[in-house]
Order: C-alpha cells, then structure tokens, then sequence
C-alpha cells in the first residue's frame, strides 16, 4: 500500500505510522503538487465560462462545463478509494492523474460545447478522486490526531489555489485563449506524477486478493450520476417538481435501490454497507455533507448577493472574498494543532458548526451591507467551516480499520462532493423562487435581499444541526495505520 510500503532504511516496507517524521513531511510535499491540481481545477474554469460558450456558439451549455466535472468526480471518488485499498495508494494515484491529463487535453483540443463538456467529464473522472487518494496516502503513515497537523500543508496549497486561480484564469484567457487554462493542466499533471511516484512505493502485491464488484460500481456510479444530474438542474432553474427533475429522479432512486441490494450480497462491495452502521462514520459524513452544502453554497450566493443587492463590482467581490476564501484553510490549520490537545473530536466538531452558524445568523442580519459588519462575517464562517474539516476526516479514519481507510476516506469525500452540489442546488433555487423565477439582475432588490436573507437562514440552521450531529462523533482508539 502507499504509505505503509514506503521504503524504511533497508529498503524493506515500512510498517504504517513507524516512518519519522522527515519520511513523512517528503510523502506529503511529494503530493502538493496533485492536490494543487486537483484545487486549481474547480476554480480556474469559472471566469472563462462566458468567452468559452461565445466562442463555441453556445452559451446555454456553459453551466455543464462546471457541473458535468463535479458530477463526474463526486460518482468516482467511492470506487477509487475502494481500488486503492486492494490495489495501492499510488497506482491509483497515478491511474486518476493519468485521466485528468487526457481530460486537459481534450478539452484543450475541443471544438464544440458538447465536446467539451464530454471532455470536463472524463477530465472530473480523474481529479475529483485526487484530494482523497492523497488523504488516505497520509493516513497510511501517520497515527490519527497526528495527521490533522498536516492538513496545514493541504489547506495551505488550497489558499494558494483559491486565491491564484481567478487571476490565472483571466490572465490566460484574457492574453492567450481560453484553452491555455486546460492546457497549462499538462505540465502541472505530469509534474504530480512524477512526484507521486517518486514519494509513493506500492507493495508488490495487492493487499488482498478479491475480485473486483464491478457490477456494484456501475450501479452505484449510474444511481448517483443520475440523481446528481436531477440536483444540478433544479440549481439551473429546472425546478423540483417538473417532469424531468422527476423521471431522473426515479430512475436514481431505482439504480441505487439496485445496487444495495446487490452490496448486501457482495464479496468485495464497493462501499461495504457496514460502514453506514458505524455511527461515527455516519456523522461524519452527515457534518461534512452540512459543512459543504453551506461552504459552497455560500461561496455562490455572497458574490451574487454583493452584485445584484449590492451593486458591487467584480473586482470589489473578489476583495471582499478574500476574508472568507483565506479563512477557511486558516481554521482547518488550527483545527489540525488543536487536535492534538483536544481528545474529544465530536466537540470540536460541533464548535466549528456552532461558530459557522453564528456567522450566517449575522449574514441574516445585514446580507448586503456595505458595512465591514458583513464582511467581519466572513472570517467566522470560513474558521469554522474550516476546523471542521479536518477533525470530521480523521475521525472516521480513526473509526475503522486499516484494510477500509481508503473506501471510508472517498465516502468522506464523496459526501463533501454531495453536500456542494446540493447546497448549489437547494440555495440557488430559494433565491430563483424568492426573485419571482425571473433573472435575478430584473428582480427588485427588496425581494432580492428577502429572497437571500430565507437563504442564509436556511444555512444558518443546518449548520446548527450540524453542531448537534457532531457530538455524536466519538472515534475508536487509533491504532496506527488505521
């Protein structure tokens, strides 16, 4: 596996958590470079959106050039994370670096919306798996509450992605082409690959000899496919109760009623059911659900509240976001350090939660003001949606054994996928519905505020009930490597 076959000073597989600690800082650094990929990617597309469907002569398909690769990476992320438990950290690594960079390029080449759409798919298939193959690589080497010190390196990568991303975006589509922004993906992917196999040794063998349930990965992968696509649409204004929203619901719900019964069965499910009864495990992905859906959600809906409430210009929002966007890594840093004085994790969890909700209640307050009230807001919401973050993932990690920190780690993630696009979904459509249905740059600013203000409200109590649901997360001793 990863971590656990890294070679010790014989060249003989270390046992997990017996690396030191300069072995281990030369894994994590060896992985920056993925996880940088895997950050810049969601957010250096968004600013081009509008010269890409321009250019291509279609301009209705330019919201599937951001959903169709979330989609995509959300249905992946629990299928590579069980492979990497039988098949090693790095191949798998490798294998998603290696699709990413076939996505880049075609989306590089592509000469129609539709192709290119195809291609942010294939390219989502790659690196929505790469944040939590590094994760689990991490936590094959270094014993629990340990590892929350190392987020500080991941978070401190996603600050610099989130905050270089726009200004790279623009710079390359504004100078270059719009294409510059997936090709630069090539030099950055084989960088990573590079690095990954450089600081990842795979041992030899799998780790245990089972077949694959690919059957099970198809049902699952098409169930949540569908369903996924029922959410990304009532986000685009299809609405909750049309005609398709329902069919594709259905056909979800049906798919996925498939593949349970067909997991209860399996030899080698690809996500064992046994882990929803672990309470601990199903808390945390309840928290992290929450803490997405109210993370990207809001990093959604304050720079439309900023621009159509507020009157604030593009560049006005993005330095108003800067609190938020910094903060978020910020508290996920602390959370990592407090980790190690502070054994009970379901509280630190919850104060997270609590201190998040605070925040959007204050946002409910005043949702478009001026003032440095709203925008001292921020600082809060992002601090404690990020503490969260790192405590909720090692605690599940810490809640099953050695052979599932792979599978439990992709469904951590698989829920932070689920939550961001649910929240898009939910939150963009009470703001449609509160604007009267119409565009929101026509709808009249009082209605407007109303219609945001019901949706931080919204945030605010489901952040509250993840303060509530966290408590319940009281991980198991850990052993290391587990």
């Amino acid at each position: 596996m990863a971590g656990s076959a890294a070679p010790g000073p014989a060249g003989s597989p270390a046992p997990p958590g017996a690396l030191p600690a300069a072995a281990v800082r030369r894994i994590v650094l060896g992985l920056l470079p993925a996880i940088f990929l895997g950050a810049i990617d969601q957010s250096v597309v968004p600013i081009a959106l509008l010269t890409i469907g321009r250019e291509l002569g279609d301009v209705s398909l330019i919201a599937w050039v951001m959903s169709g690769y979330l989609v995509a990476g959300t249905v992946a992320t629990p299928i590579y994370g069980k492979l990497s438990d039988l098949h090693g950290r790095r191949r798998m690594l490798a294998i998603a670096l290696c699709v990413a960079m076939a996505g880049s390029l075609l989306c590089t080449l592509s000469q129609s919306m539709p192709m290119l759409v195809a291609s942010r798919v294939l390219q989502g298939l790659g690196s929505g798996a790469i944040f939590a193959l590094a994760q689990a690589s991490v936590a094959d080497v270094v014993a629990g509450p340990e590892r929350g010190r190392y987020q500080g390196y991941f978070s401190g990568v996603f600050a610099s992605a989130a905050v270089a991303a726009p200004l790279l975006g623009g710079f390359l589509t504004e100078h270059l082409s719009w294409r510059a922004i997936f090709a630069i993906n090539l030099p950055l992917a084989l960088l990573a690959l590079w690095r990954v196999r450089a600081v990842l040794v795979d041992a030899h063998a799998p780790r245990r000899d089972a077949h694959i349930d690919w059957w099970g990965a198809a049902l699952l992968a098409a169930g949540l496919g569908v369903m996924l696509v029922a959410l990304t649409r009532i986000g685009q204004g299809a609405g909750w109760f049309g005609g398709s929203t329902l069919a594709l619901a259905a056909l979800g719900a049906l798919l996925l009623a498939a593949w349970v019964r067909l997991e209860s069965s399996a030899a080698e499910p690809i996500v064992p059911l046994s882990l929803f009864a672990n309470r601990t495990v199903l808390a945390c992905c309840a928290v992290t659900f929450v803490n997405f859906f109210v993370l990207i959600g809001c990093t959604v809906l304050l720079p439309l509240s900023m621009q159509t409430v507020d009157g604030a210009r593009p560049d006005e929002v993005a330095m108003r976001l800067i609190a938020l966007t910094l903060s978020v890594p910020a508290g996920a840093f602390f959370a990592g350090r407090l980790m190690l004085r502070m054994p009970d994790m379901g509280r630190l969890a919850a104060c997270g939660c609590a201190l998040a909700a605070l925040a959007l209640a204050g946002l409910l307050l005043a949702p478009h003001s001026r003032g440095a009230f709203a925008l001292a807001m921020m600082l809060p919401l992002g601090a404690g949606l990020g503490i969260t973050l790192p405590v909720v993932l090692v605690a599940a990690q810490m809640s099953v054994g050695p052979g599932s920190t792979g599978v439990v780690t992709s469904l951590v993630a698989f829920f932070r996928s689920l939550g961001g696009v649910t929240g898009i979904a939910v939150l963009t459509s009470l703001v449609l519905s509160g604007a009267g249905g119409g565009a929101m740059t026509e709808a009249d600013p009082r209605l407007l505020a109303q219609a945001f203000e019901r949706a931080f409200g919204v945030s605010a109590v489901l952040s509250a009930v993840g303060a509530i649901v966290a408590l319940r997360i009281r991980p198991r001793k850990h052993h290391a490597g587990g």
